[in-house]
């Protein structure tokens, strides 16, 4: 996949950024930088499986807003995204009761789509691929990070294979158990919420349409993603032992409960693939240490009720991608990584509050409170011009 470079500097391992991390968010941090002209070294552990049609659909996907769009198009990455395959969505559904729901839509905005349905390890390749075309760009994979060193101009790696690596900036894209944030000395508040998650493949008996939609329930919301063809992804949010208990299920069980349990309107499908994993909060307490920076799920993880996760972690990339740009030759000032946390972390912390009261407010059957819920969701879906604010927060267009 990667092409081995060497890059001229003042030592041969000596780079701009270090860059730890090949997912989504540093894939991406690494081709807006090298597009600036920085040197980079990409350091990971394993690289994702080649793209092949005949593949079945991954179940890790992402809700990709507009303005993510726009920054993979920005780095190079789109083109490669189109020729492999991506699912658009123009409407968006919530509701708990029927007859209570709020709905968005494209047309409300004047916008092709609201986004696009995306497999996560597809949008890892494409900004792979397009990694390729920087000869100021090079990798260390498989590697891993074994220590950190700092002063108050550069940072150093050691690999696990003995090289060691030298720059100006190393940024920590590796997720959310950085161990590069760790090896900073940058603690993380957490919060485990009383649910797992179960992402289910399914093949549907018609094509999709472009829709995406969600039901609460007491137990936890029930979502529908729309997948390319006759493909949809569903989300089961329920407590622990229920979903251990789903996981447990062979694939023809498994479809017998999600007729039971999510919505008619899901139509006729047949289970092909299943996952499950428990719901974490996590924010860094810093964004920054010295020569350090965090961005993406190393710096903060959300709910992924809304599935903004990735979102997030693309403004980080433009966040300091720019910050870096604009600095011009004053691109190592330390300041810039202090400028960068005040102005992610405010938007960051804004969208895990969100979500935070989302699943606080709908996580229980009181009937007060049910009703009061259910009247919000009627009146969000007349609000006019704080409806379509808030769905153009939500895909980053303010």
């Amino acid at each position: 996949m990667f092409a081995k470079l060497d890059v001229p500097s003042q030592r041969p391992n000596d780079a701009d950024v270090i860059i730890v991390g090949a997912g989504m968010v540093g894939a991406a941090i690494a081709c807006l930088l090298a597009s600036q002209g920085r040197s980079v070294r990409l350091i990971e552990t394993r690289l994702p499986e080649p793209f092949s049609p005949e593949q079945p659909l991954d179940l890790r996907v992402s809700a990709i807003s507009q303005a993510s769009v726009a920054l993979l198009d920005k780095a190079g990455a789109w083109q490669h995204l189109q020729q492999m395959r991506l699912c658009p969505y123009r409407r968006l559904e919530t509701w708990e009761q029927a007859g209570c729901a709020t709905r968005f839509s494209a047309e409300e905005l004047g916008l092709p789509q609201l986004g696009y349905i995306i497999e996560n390890r597809l949008i890892q390749l494409a900004l792979l691929r397009r990694i390729e075309d920087f000869a100021n760009i090079q990798t260390h994979t498989p590697a891993a990070v074994q220590s950190l060193q700092q002063n108050g101009d550069h940072a150093t790696l050691l690999l696990d294979d003995g090289t060691e690596l030298q720059a100006s900036w190393v940024l920590a894209c590796d997720g959310a158990e950085s161990l590069t944030r760790r090896l900073a000395g940058i603690g993380v508040s957490r919060f485990e919420y009383r649910q797992h998650c179960m992402l289910i493949n399914i093949d549907t008996e018609f094509e999709q349409e472009d829709i995406t939609w969600q039901q609460f329930t007491p137990s936890g919301p029930r979502a529908f993603l729309p997948l390319p063809g006759q493909h949809g992804s569903l989300v089961w949010y329920d407590s622990p032992a229920r979903i251990r208990a789903l996981s447990a299920l062979d694939n023809e069980a498994l479809a017998a409960e999600v007729r039971q349990h999510f919505p008619t309107r899901l139509g006729g499908f047949r289970v092909t693939g299943k996952g499950s994993f428990p719901l974490v909060r996590r924010h860094a307490n810093d964004y920054h240490a010295g020569r350090v920076v965090l961005l993406g799920d190393a710096a903060h993880t959300i709910n992924p009720l809304a599935g903004q996760g990735v979102n997030l972690g693309f403004k980080d990339v433009a966040c300091w991608s720019e910050l870096l740009e604009a600095a011009g030759d004053n691109w190592q000032d330390p300041a810039l990584a202090r400028r960068y946390e005040r102005r992610r972390r405010p938007d960051n912390m804004l969208m895990q509050s969100g979500m935070d009261l989302f699943y606080a407010a709908f996580s229980n059957d009181i009937g007060p409170l049910r009703l009061a819920r259910n009247l919000a969701l009627n009146l969000a879906d007349k609000a006019g011009p704080l409806k379509e604010m808030a769905l153009r927060y939500a895909l980053g267009l303010v």
